[in-house]
């Protein structure tokens, strides 16, 4: 499993914090056990926040990883065909 980048790992954190201060401004006399359930609810939306946020994309099977398409230079833009005999 590829680590988390940077961005995900922001997204997480952001999450975390804006969804435990939001439930702490809105239950401000929220007892022991009550903000114990808000923190874990928050960390796990941030853990899934930061796991379905983008991150490094994959190589489709059957490529290596830093393979790339055609050749720089070998593509020819559309209607540029050779004609036999002719100059390049």
């Amino acid at each position: 499993m590829p680590h988390p980048t940077p961005v995900q790992i922001a997204y997480g954190s952001a999450t975390v914090i804006s969804l435990t201060f939001v439930s702490l401004l809105l239950l401000p006399a929220a007892a022991g056990p009550a903000v114990v359930l808000i923190a874990t609810l928050a960390l796990i939306a941030g853990a899934w926040v930061a796991v379905a946020a983008p991150g490094r994309r994959q190589a489709p099977e059957g490529r290596a990883p830093g393979a790339a398409g055609p050749a720089a230079g070998s593509a020819r833009p559309v209607g540029t065909a050779r004609r036999p005999g002719a100059h390049v």
